[in-house]
C-alpha cells in the first residue's frame, strides 16, 4: 500500500459523507434536526448488537427529553425519528429476550398475549388502519419494556434500573424550573418542561416520585448498595422538585393520585407522612393557580347553549355522547382501534368538526373494542393486582408501592388519553414489569421452600 492510498481512502470517505449529507439535506429540506439526527441512529444500531442492555438503559434514560426534538423530526405527518426509536427499542427487547431466561419471557407473553391479539384484531376493521397500526406498534413497545423490566429483575439489576429512571428526571426538572422562573410556561400558565403537554409531565413526575421513594427504601435495606452523601442530597432535592412540579402542572388527576398514594403510605407505614401531606395540601391551597383549578370544577357543569363547560364536565359530555351514539350491534367488538377519535365529530356536538379522544381509556376501550376488549384488559389489570396481593405477606412495602403504581395508572386513565403518551408509558411499563417480576419471584421462592 503506497502512502497516497490512506489519503485516497480518507478523501473518498469525506466525499461520500458529504454526498450522504447532501442527500439528507435534499430529502429533508430545512428539517435540520431530522437531517442531523438520522445518522446518530447508526451508532445506536451498532450498540444494539454490542450491548443491548446498555442501549435499553440509554433509551429509557433519555426518552423523557426527546419529545420536542422528535416532534420536529418527522419524515412525514405519520413517520419520523420517533417511529425509528420505537422499532429500535422493540429490536433491543427481542435480542435481550433471546438471551434471557425463557421462563421469565413466557410469563410476560402469557400476560400480554390476549391484549396484543385484541389490538391486532382491532386494526382489521379500524376506520383509520395506518393510525391504528401506529398505535399497535406503540403498544408492542409497552410490552417490550415490560418484558425487559422483568428480565432485569431476574438479573438482579433492579437498583440500576431505578437509578436510571430517577436521574432521568434531572434535565426535565431543570427545564421546568427554568420555565417557571422565566415565566415561559405552557398554555394557561401550566408547567410542561420537556414534554408536549403539562399532563404528560405530571404523570411522569408522579411515576418518578414513586420510583424514588422505593429506591430510597431499597438502599436502606441490608445488603443493598448504599448511596453516597451526594446521591442522598440529590435524591431529596429531586423529591421536593417532583412534588412542586406536579403541583405546577395543574393536573388535577395527578394531584388526586398523589393524595391517594400519600394516604396509603401514611396510614400503613408512616403517620408523619399524613402530617406532611396535610401541610402540603394547606400550602398548595394558598396558591391562586390551585384555587382556580379546584373552583373551576364547581362551575360550568351544565350543557347550555353558549356556556363554557369545565374540563371534567366536558369529559363527561363526550363520554355520554359517544356511548349513547354506539349501535348495540357494536357492543361486542366496537368500531376498531381509533374508532372513538374518528367518529367523534359525528356524535359530539361540541366537536366543531374536530376529532377528540375520549380522555378515558376505559370508555375508549369499550367504544373501539367492545365488550371483548374491555373484558380482556380488565383481566389484564386484574392479573397484576392479584400479583400485588400475593406480595403483601412477603414484602408489605413493595406490595404497597406496587399498588400505588397500579392505582395511579388506573386513576390517570380514567380522565386522560394516557395510553397515547408513549414516553410516559415506557417508564410506567418498565417499572410495572419490574414489580410484576418481583412479586412473581417472591411468591415462587416461597412455594419452592
Amino acid at each position: 500500500m503506497t502512502l497516497a492510498t490512506p489519503k485516497l481512502i480518507g478523501l473518498t470517505a469525506l466525499l461520500g459523507l458529504g454526498a450522504l449529507f447532501g442527500v439528507f439535506a435534499n430529502m429533508f429540506g430545512q428539517h435540520v434536526v431530522l437531517m442531523l439526527g438520522t445518522p446518530l441512529l447508526l451508532p445506536l444500531g451498532l450498540l444494539l448488537f454490542v450491548n443491548p442492555r446498555l442501549l435499553f438503559l440509554v433509551l429509557i434514560g433519555t426518552r423523557c427529553v426527546l419529545d420536542p426534538i422528535l416532534e420536529s423530526a418527522r419524515f412525514s405527518s405519520s413517520f419520523g425519528l420517533g417511529a425509528l426509536l420505537n422499532l429500535l427499542l422493540i429490536a433491543c427487547a427481542v435480542i435481550i429476550s433471546i438471551q434471557a431466561n425463557k421462563t421469565t419471557v413466557r410469563q410476560s407473553v402469557l400476560l400480554w398475549i390476549l391484549p396484543l391479539l385484541v389490538m391486532a384484531l382491532g386494526i382489521t376493521y379500524s376506520p383509520e388502519p395506518l393510525s391504528a397500526f401506529k398505535r399497535m406498534i406503540a403498544f408492542v413497545s409497552y410490552f417490550s419494556v415490560f418484558t425487559v423490566g422483568m428480565i432485569l429483575i431476574e438479573e438482579n439489576q433492579l437498583i440500576k434500573l431505578l437509578r436510571v429512571i430517577v436521574f432521568s428526571a434531572v434535565l426535565p426538572l431543570l427545564v421546568g424550573m427554568y420555565q417557571f422562573a422565566t415565566g415561559s410556561l405552557a398554555v394557561e400558565g401550566r408547567l410542561a418542561a420537556t414534554f408536549t403537554h403539562p399532563n404528560i409531565y405530571a404523570f411522569y413526575c408522579l411515576l418518578v416520585l414513586i420510583v424514588l421513594v422505593y429506591l430510597q427504601r431499597l438502599q436502606q435495606a441490608a445488603g443493598e448498595a448504599t448511596p453516597s452523601i451526594t446521591e442522598k442530597i440529590v435524591q431529596w432535592i429531586l423529591l421536593v422538585l417532583l412534588i412542586v412540579s406536579i403541583i405546577l402542572t395543574q393536573t388535577r388527576s395527578a394531584w388526586l393520585a398523589l393524595i391517594l398514594i400519600g394516604l396509603m403510605y401514611g396510614l400503613l407505614f408512616s403517620r408523619k407522612t399524613l402530617i406532611w401531606l396535610l401541610l402540603g395540601l394547606s400550602l398548595a391551597a394558598l396558591s391562586p393557580a390551585v384555587q382556580d383549578r379546584v373552583v373551576d370544577l364547581f362551575s360550568g357543569n351544565e350543557v347550555i347553549n353558549y356556556s363554557k363547560l369545565n374540563s371534567f364536565a366536558w369529559r363527561q359530555h363526550i363520554w355520554e355522547s359517544g356511548l349513547n351514539w354506539m349501535s348495540t350491534s357494536r357492543y361486542l367488538l366496537g368500531y376498531g382501534i381509533g374508532g372513538f377519535i374518528h367518529h367523534s365529530p359525528d356524535f359530539f356536538p361540541l366537536s366543531g368538526g374536530s376529532k377528540f379522544g375520549a380522555h378515558n381509556v376505559f370508555v375508549e376501550r369499550f367504544f373501539d373494542g367492545g365488550l371483548l376488549a374491555f373484558g380482556v384488559f380488565s383481566v389484564f389489570f386484574l392479573a397484576q393486582i392479584t400479583n400485588a396481593f400475593k406480595l403483601i405477606k412477603q414484602d408489605q412495602f413493595s406490595a404497597l408501592v406496587y399498588f400505588g403504581l397500579l392505582l395511579s395508572y388506573l386513576t390517570l386513565n380514567a380522565s386522560d388519553n394516557v395510553v397515547d403518551y408513549l414516553a410516559y408509558n415506557w417508564y410506567y411499563w418498565v417499572v410495572a414489569g419490574a414489580f410484576y417480576a418481583t412479586a412473581t419471584r417472591v411468591v415462587s421462592s416461597k412455594a419452592s421452600s
